[in-house]
């Protein structure tokens, strides 16, 4: 860790609200190497993490390592300001498109096959390292794999003598059944609503929005078919509108289906299937006819490193725990999806946790070849701000959906 700018940081810890280690977790830095470690999460999350960390110390009393963490909305934010400052910490948890606004030639990040002494690549495919591969350069690791996936009260379909949704059609129907009880077929937050619209017109045009070189293939015409589709889907009562959601809808039966990523479906589904109710996975919706699916996996998260961290061993050995140890596989579970490390998955299963919605989940994306890799500009957070935005402004009236339309494609165009 740069130990001058650490200062600038801790700082900017203050200002954010970061949470840090506990003071007696911080030994005498003139006989340890000294990183620092930095994710985002809920406080269950958080409360993992740092036990396992401690775990980590334990085994390697040569190293400290100062903690900073945070919600995902203020960890974002504040990493736009550290990379600004070159400040960032030795190991960070990242999200996906931010390989991309971080290191987009590969440089942003330290490149990870170089530490292959301390990392143990073997616990991972190809494959699956390609995914933080920038430039020819490892710029991070994935924990997990991610897609938006449906799930669905089968009980709640059944009393309504529905069949659960294969394509969009099906959804109209089940809503035009269900709004007499106000029961919406399928909620989806912000992100969930748009890879959902992505899906539709990627389908209906055969078109991805952004093609393998980053290239954009949509115009306006096609965000204005998109935000009417979102617009008949809130209209028809297929969902409530972005603002109402909330991510209990299905646990507490305000809704029969959410879609949400792998990851959140304990949070979403466990309530309602611990009370009993059949909560199901479904398809992933199809037109009829399509070439394409629109429905995208990505990681959970990766680990990277700081480009110029001062402490590059003991940044991973930390990265190759927090990724390949039983100690952190028993700590973390499937909170952050099921590993992909061959050695975290037999450590689970050895201890009978690889089970549940969220493993049915993760079985049904491996499955299913619809399900390709995303691109990261999909998932770019101001570009998903300018959907809220523009589908806000179209419900609402106060934009005509062709001028809502191009606002969203110039801002599709700008990231």
């Amino acid at each position: 860790m740069k130990k001058g700018s650490r200062i600038a940081a801790l700082l900017l810890s203050a200002v954010l609200g970061l949470g840090s280690c506990a003071p007696d977790s911080t030994l005498d830095a003139g006989t340890k190497e000294s990183i620092s470690f930095s994710w985002w999460g809920k406080d269950n999350r958080h409360s993992y993490t740092i036990s396992a960390v401690k775990q980590f110390v334990n085994l390697n009393p040569d190293i400290e390592v100062i903690q900073e963490y945070n919600e995902f909305d203020v960890f974002q934010k504040k990493m736009d300001v550290v990379f600004a400052a070159h400040d960032e910490c030795d190991v960070m948890q990242i999200n996906y498109d931010w390989l991309y606004r971080y290191s987009p030639d590969g440089e942003g990040f330290y490149d990870l096959k170089k530490l292959s002494q301390y990392i143990d690549f073997s616990n991972f495919t190809e494959e699956q390292l390609s995914y933080g591969m920038i430039n020819g350069k490892l710029n991070g690791i994935p924990n997990a794999l991610n897609t938006q996936i449906c799930y669905y009260d089968k009980d709640m379909y059944d009393r309504y003598g529905l069949e659960l949704p294969k394509d969009w059609d099906d959804l109209f129907e089940a809503a035009g059944v269900m709004k007499q009880d106000r029961i919406y077929p399928l909620q989806m937050n912000r992100k969930a609503a748009w890879m959902m619209c992505i899906a539709y017109e990627e389908q209906k045009t055969g078109r991805r929005c952004f093609d393998d070189t980053g290239r954009m293939c949509f115009g306006r015409a096609e965000f204005a078919d998109l935000l009417t589709f979102y617009k008949r889907l809130v209209d028809e009562k297929v969902t409530k509108f972005l603002e109402d959601v909330q991510s209990q809808d299905l646990n507490n039966a305000a809704a029969a289906g959410m879609v949400c990523w792998i990851s959140d479906a304990d949070n979403n589904c466990s309530a309602a299937i611990e009370a009993g109710r059949n909560i199901v996975v479904g398809d992933f919706l199809r037109m009829e006819g399509s070439s394409i699916s629109g429905w995208y996996a990505k990681p959970t998260s990766l680990y990277g490193i700081r480009r110029d961290t001062d402490e590059p061993r003991a940044a991973a050995l930390l990265v190759n725990f927090l990724l390949n140890s039983e100690e952190m596989a028993q700590q973390q579970g499937t909170e952050k999806g099921i590993p992909l490390s061959r050695a975290m998955l037999e450590a689970l299963e050895s201890g009978d946790r690889l089970k549940g919605i969220q493993f049915t989940a993760n079985e049904k994306m491996m499955s299913s070849p619809e399900v390709t890799r995303i691109s990261p500009l999909l998932e770019n957070n101001e570009l998903v701000t300018a959907f809220v935005a523009a589908a806000h402004s179209v419900l609402d009236g106060s934009k005509d959906v062709n001028d809502a339309a191009e606002e969203l494609r110039a801002a599709a165009a700008a990231v």
